[in-house]
């Protein structure tokens, strides 16, 4: 009787501290960002992750020197040293110093790393620092397959949009070498009031949909395009890409000795801007106006339709375009006779990397430290207060005045350089623009543009 009894209180005792273990995990804080099931009870594989998590979080401790790109007065510089104020306040274990080099990081960055100074972790853009910095970054593959309390109960790899892990991965030659951030897209952007005004109500899939459009916009007494020597070149170099696909254009824009440009096709697209420019589609000062002169004048006559240009740009000429300008937006379109079938997209990001010599603790602390800033609160606080693209694939909604292209990125399986491949070759593209522009002023034929950036090469 006795040795019954004392089993008895032995599974009493047992059920005990179960109850107490489970009481303590429902008391435990939710993370910042829950998923649709969070109320759903558990599995053991859940649990056992959430226990992780808990523990990483409370055990990492290390020293970390931060390289930014951005300065520390912008907004991106003042959400960002808030968010290392907020995550040393929640590891304490964790000392963030941050150094904000501006765009000069470009070229101290890699001098101060030969010097051996400490720098845990940097960012910049991730087409600068993959040439420049690549053999300096860590594989980060482990942290992708982590869950944090800001990735919503996924992966950190499956919680960011989806064309950004491709692009890391390609970037990186398969491996993971930075976590991406503050995302870049050149589009279309137009304003949805002088489409209203002409009766246009759905926009181009096809560069011939786009000409109907231009001409129904003239008709109405509006310029469809205009562009400026900064960005001039956006709209050929996609239409390039379109026609071509992209490795002939990569081989166009890196030409040894002009060959490529005597490609009928190439000719043909030519073409297509002259007889652009014959029926008026591009604003009449576009061979004299300069940057940022051409998008003050759409945002404030009114009278100038659409730009093709960064994701940045709403943003930059927000207070002269006030709060009542809508923007509307339209990913490139398609060509006749094209390669592509409308899956690739010119599009970048800046990119947070771990230097490689870091140690495994200051690792751990980066990682925490890059997810926290980029996803989460603070993600939405770079949307909020920087009106940048969110790189959370849900729970964020875009800034008001770019959501018209939140779904950009949908379909999307294929990079293309941010700012076309033409931005590949900084020699080649003062001469590029420069023949683009008399073409798109009407100043020279098809035939002539060619002709001028085959000069280049002799």
């Amino acid at each position: 009787m006795k040795k019954w009894i004392c089993l008895l209180l032995a599974a009493l005792l047992c059920l005990g501290i179960f109850c107490g273990c489970a009481k303590q995990v429902e008391e435990t804080p939710a993370a910042p960002e829950q998923s649709e099931n969070a109320d759903a009870a558990p599995t053991e594989e859940q649990t056992e992750t959430d226990s992780t998590e808990e523990t990483t979080s409370d055990a990492l401790n290390a020293d970390i020197v931060f390289w930014s790109s951005n300065t520390e007065t912008s907004n991106y510089g003042q959400v960002i040293s808030a968010a290392a104020e907020a995550f040393m306040q929640e590891n304490p274990g964790v000392k963030i110093e941050i150094s904000y080099q501006g765009t000069d990081i470009q070229s101290t960055l890699g001098p101060a790393l030969d010097a051996g100074t400490k720098i845990t972790m940097f960012e910049a853009n991730t087409d600068a620092s993959m040439v420049l910095w690549k053999d300096r970054m860590m594989d980060l593959g482990e942290y992708y397959t982590t869950v944090y309390p800001q990735t919503n109960g996924q992966p950190y790899g499956d919680s960011i949009v989806g064309a950004y892990n491709v692009l890391a991965k390609v970037q990186g030659d398969g491996e993971y070498l930075y976590f991406p951030y503050l995302p870049q897209f050149v589009n279309v952007w137009y304003n949805k009031d002088i489409f209203d005004a002409c009766g246009i109500t759905s926009v181009p899939t096809t560069w011939d949909e786009l000409m109907d459009i231009c001409q129904t916009l003239v008709d109405n007494g509006y310029t469809p395009f205009t562009s400026d020597q900064g960005h001039i070149h956006f709209s050929f170099g996609y239409y390039v890409q379109r026609r071509l696909g992209d490795d002939a254009a990569k081989a166009l824009v890196n030409s040894t000795d002009g060959t490529e440009w005597s490609d009928p096709a190439v000719l043909e697209i030519a073409k297509k801007f002259e007889e652009a420019a014959s029926k008026g589609y591009f604003a009449s000062d576009i061979m004299t106006v300069v940057q940022p002169e051409a998008q003050q004048e759409m945002v404030i006559d009114k009278k100038i339709a659409m730009y093709v240009g960064g994701s940045w740009m709403p943003n930059n000429l927000r207070e002269s375009a006030g709060e009542d300008f809508r923007w509307g937006s339209f990913t490139y379109p398609l060509v006749e006779n094209g390669a592509d079938d409308g899956s690739s997209l010119c599009y970048g990001c800046y990119g947070i990397s771990i230097n490689k010599d870091a140690t495994k603790e200051e690792a751990d602390a980066a990682a925490a430290f890059a997810v926290y800033l980029s996803m989460g609160e603070w993600g939405s606080k770079l949307v909020s207060d920087c009106n940048a693209i969110p790189i959370a694939k849900e729970g964020v909604e875009w800034p008001p005045m770019i959501a018209d292209a939140q779904h950009i990125y949908d379909g999307i399986t294929n990079r293309w350089t941010a700012q076309t491949a033409f931005a590949l070759n900084n020699d080649l593209l003062p001469t590029v623009k420069s023949a683009l522009t008399k073409l798109m002023g009407g100043a020279c034929t098809a035939e002539d543009f060619i002709a001028e950036i085959q000069s280049y090469y002799k």
